[in-house]
């Protein structure tokens, strides 16, 4: 027999085995299963239990007609005329190869359809390289304060090396040029008519140019020599306080895209050296500037903005969304180290992801290296998005295999990608299936670039035995025939539709299997039309089984949610991956290791993706006992160079360190433990405190931190009592002052009373006696 004959009975074999593996499932054979499946009566809702759910619509058949297809065909349900259920599947429509020569492509497939079932996890794997030569548009804004004025001036002298390391990054490449100062007003700048016309002659004597918000200099060229010279011709100007319109200018450069030429595919960057701070929204009312403003270029013929004196500035979050619409990125060059942690704190919260912030030195000499260490912080970070804000039917998980381990952890960002292609996932859920046979088209968008899958998305729901016409509507009565049963108008019943359910009584919402029979629907729903329609988290045929479920909020999640699991008879039927009474026990064990070290760190058992621990053993990943706690060892030493050494910290390896010392405290959630680290130098006592948390967005490990300074207890005694002697020998000599200058006074006083008793012995001549003598003239007179 030939080498193809052989080859040819393989593939039939093997297709056979394939066949009859998926006609025989054993899960499909599952008795939970088909109990699930038989609970159902309408077609929709049978195929919508479960996968293994099919639907007979043969109008002969007196069975149960919604069952495992296996079980419809033993009981004699005509084979043609089963409604087989669809998996969800995923069709690559467009799948071309990365990049090419004539065509710049970093995400394979670029264009998929998904079917997608009720409660089913479907997956989209699609794969990311990074391009080489990816198109660059770097934007120059310039800060033409006069104290930026020397770093402007080595920029432009720095220039000849600009062209040489650029092309490190990439050969197309194109610049632009634009500055900026503050409000042209009053208490931003002087408004006299001498200083409004020369801003620097009167404090600085020497010429500058006169106050403006904004102005664009230069569209976008790849001529080099052009650029240079604008910014070598352009003159600085001079504020009054120590903060800028940085805001307006960048929101302009955003809204004013394509005036300035930003090309649609290529990696945008906004290069923003500065040495001050930022007014934002609130600080225009200082200058009558009390309009809110709005994402419109308002550029003049000269590329000035004019409405600087009208439109507040922006606030952060507007900055924020004009960055994530036009997918552009920013490079703080903050001159001033004490001003560093302001930008570090802002591109931590508001601008997370789209800005960088480096050190410009005081000659500003490294700037052109802030701009390759910019453009490798965004190039080499993919991060993924989908917008479903339209969709809330629809949940959506990202995962990725970062390392190329073939393991997927659920992430939407890969950090450190270089040349190397990397997998990710998106996995769609339709929580319920939406009306009209809607289709909606989705995209995975790459945050920072225009890369982008389109995900065409259907929802498998309509069954197709609902075409079927036969002569089922004679015998419907008031109703309407479709996969060979009557559906009921509103107020009617029976399998004619012939009931008027107004003339029903409640016995057919009674079970009589218990004694005495059940109240109606076991008072867990209400009888309409002699069914029972339960209440959320009751099933049964009287409603009589109540399924697992948590209260998320006001919601009620039953089994874990439609990815997890179903309720049968208030008993949950598990989906793959989860397991449990109400299928919420993960058999993922990613959360039992913070950095993908030793399971529960070798002292305690993963369950349910939570570590048991050992006894003596405690924290989340079982890495503390009495005296110890390994994760603090493991990461002491890298936390203390980060928090002590003068650049800010930042990513490192495996681990994102956040430093909160300017909060004042940690902003650690209340599970979480906290290491302690001596950091003490010289007579200062410094203690680091720091806890640590695997992210749900990254699945990399972030450390948040605090260090705290104080001097040093013996240093600090004796600088209390050194202040406690001086007040003691203070106190006792202004004792003693006032006790001798009490002395002097009482001696002065006791001798002027000697010197004025002296005088009291000799009569003074005004004074008169009032003595009075008086004589008898009779005795007088005798004598």
């Amino acid at each position: 027999m030939r080498f193809e004959d052989h080859l040819i009975i393989l593939v039939v074999f093997f297709s056979c085995i394939k066949v009859c593996v998926l006609n025989n499932d054993p899960k499909c054979d599952d008795i939970n299963t088909q109990k699930l499946c038989v609970d159902q009566d309408w077609c929709d809702s049978c195929l919508e239990s479960h996968i293994c759910c099919n639907y007979c619509y043969d109008k002969s058949y007196t069975g149960r007609r919604c069952n495992t297809k296996n079980q419809l065909l033993k009981s004699n349900c005509n084979e043609t005329m089963i409604e087989l259920n669809q998996m969800s599947t995923v069709i690559k429509q467009t799948n071309k190869p990365f990049t090419t020569k004539k065509e710049i492509i970093q995400i394979k497939p670029q264009n998929v359809l998904v079917q997608l079932k009720k409660g089913v996890p479907t997956n989209v794997t699609f794969s990311y390289k990074l391009a080489e030569n990816y198109p660059l548009d770097l934007y120059y804004l310039g800060d033409l304060s006069m104290s930026m004025k020397p770093s402007m001036k080595i920029f432009a002298s720095l220039g000849q090396h600009l062209p040489s390391n650029l092309t490190k990054l990439t050969n197309h490449y194109k610049l632009a040029f634009g500055s900026f100062g503050d409000k042209p007003a009053m208490p931003f700048y002087y408004t006299d008519e001498e200083s409004a016309r020369d801003p620097c002659k009167k404090a600085m004597e020497e010429s500058c140019e006169p106050g403006y918000s904004f102005r664009h200099h230069l569209n976008f060229t790849s001529n080099t020599e052009d650029f240079l010279d604008a910014v070598s011709s352009s003159r600085v100007t001079a504020n009054v306080d120590d903060l800028d319109g940085a805001l307006d200018a960048l929101l302009q450069v955003l809204a004013c895209n394509e005036t300035i030429n930003f090309s649609p595919l290529s990696r945008k960057i906004i290069l923003l050296p500065t040495d001050s701070l930022l007014h934002s929204a609130g600080d225009g009312i200082l200058a009558g500037a009390v309009r809110k403003p709005d994402l419109k270029c308002l550029l003049d013929k000269n590329g000035e903005y004019t409405k600087s004196l009208i439109n507040d500035y922006p606030a952060l979050d507007q900055i924020e969304f004009a960055l994530r619409k036009n997918k552009v990125n920013i490079i703080f060059a903050v001159k001033t180290l004490s001003k560093m942690y302001y930008y570090l704190n802002m591109t931590k919260d508001t601008l997370k992801g789209y800005a960088f912030v480096g050190e410009l030195q005081e000659d500003a000499t490294n700037i052109v290296d802030l701009i390759t260490k910019g453009y490798y912080n965004f190039a080499q970070t993919v991060s993924f998005m989908m917008n479903t804000t339209e969709q809330d039917y629809l949940d959506v998980r990202f995962f990725a295999d970062c390392e190329n381990h073939g393991i997927f952890n659920e992430t939407s960002v890969c950090y450190g990608v270089e040349n190397r292609t990397v997998k990710f996932k998106v996995e769609l859920t339709a929580k319920y299936i939406p009306e009209h046979n809607q289709r909606d088209t989705l995209y995975v968008e790459e945050k920072n670039i225009n890369e982008k899958l389109t995900v065409n998305v259907e929802y498998v729901s309509s069954c197709q035995c609902s075409n079927y016409k036969d002569e089922g509507n004679k015998f419907c009565g008031h109703g309407t025939y479709r996969c060979g049963r009557c559906y009921c108008e509103e107020g009617w019943s029976g399998s004619n539709c012939s009931e008027n359910c107004e003339n029903l009584d409640f016995r057919s919402c009674r079970s009589y299997e218990t004694d005495p029979p059940s109240r109606i629907c076991f008072e867990n729903g209400d009888c309409k039309c002699g069914r029972c329609e339960c209440e959320l988290t009751y099933s049964g045929q009287y409603c009589q089984y109540q399924c697992p479920f948590k209260r998320r909020g006001a919601e009620l999640i039953i089994c874990g949610g439609p990815s997890k699991g179903y309720c049968h008879n208030g008993i949950c039927i598990c989906q793959d991956g989860f397991t449990g009474e109400d299928c919420t026990c993960s058999e993922s064990k990613v959360a039992c290791s913070l950095d993908g070290a030793a399971l529960c760190n070798e002292q305690g058992e993963c369950k349910c993706n939570t570590c048991n621990c050992n006894q003596g053993y405690t924290g989340i990943y079982c890495e503390k006992n009495t005296n110890k706690n390994t994760i603090c060892e493991a990461y002491n030493k890298e936390v203390q160079n980060n928090l002590t050494r003068k650049s800010s910290p930042s990513s490192t390896g495996n681990l994102d360190i956040i430093d909160e010392s300017n909060k004042g405290e940690l902003s650690c959630a209340e599970n979480l433990d906290t290491c302690h680290i001596d950091a003490s130098k010289d007579n200062d006592y410094c203690i680091i405190e720091y806890c640590y948390y695997k992210s749900e967005d990254t699945g990399r490990p972030v450390i948040l931190a605090i260090k705290i300074c104080r001097m040093a207890a013996s240093v600090k005694m004796m600088f209390v009592l050194g202040i406690i002697a001086i007040i003691l020998i203070a106190g006792v000599l202004g004792i003693a002052i006032i006790k001798i200058n009490n002395i002097r006074q009482d001696r002065a006083e006791y001798n002027k009373f000697l010197k004025e008793s002296k005088n009291t012995t000799e009569l003074n001549p005004l004074y008169k006696s009032p003595v009075v003598e008086y004589t008898n003239p009779l005795r007088t007179k005798n004598e």
